[in-house]
């Protein structure tokens, strides 16, 4: 299971500005624990009104690299590095179209 994250941004259609990507829901312990929920939380959320909270969770992560890497998923599905890379991207993209909204499926 991952999770695929997009910005939309609504025009006249949904128009996509940015595709995060996907990754595995398997690292989404390190989520919580860095910021209080998982990525599934953003979904329908604006981007700019995420950043904040996203900032806290890359900051949280770069700061304390080992207690996030004891949380690697056993089964090797996801890591610390991986996940760190995947937050850092989703929150640069809300910072540059802070008007989207966050799609997660």
């Amino acid at each position: 299971m991952s999770w695929d994250i997009s910005l939309k941004q609504k025009e006249m259609l949904d128009v996509e500005v940015a595709d995060i990507g996907n990754y595995t829901y398997n690292v989404s312990k390190m989520y919580v624990e860095a910021m209080g929920q998982s990525l599934s939380a953003f979904n329908g959320v604006n981007a700019g009104e995420s950043t904040l909270l996203l900032r806290q969770c890359v900051e949280e992560m770069i700061s304390n690299p080992e207690k996030y890497k004891a949380m690697n998923p056993p089964n090797g599905w996801g890591n610390y590095e991986g996940a760190l890379a995947y937050v850092q991207k989703l929150l640069h993209e809300c910072e540059k179209n802070p008007n989207s909204t966050i799609e997660v499926s």
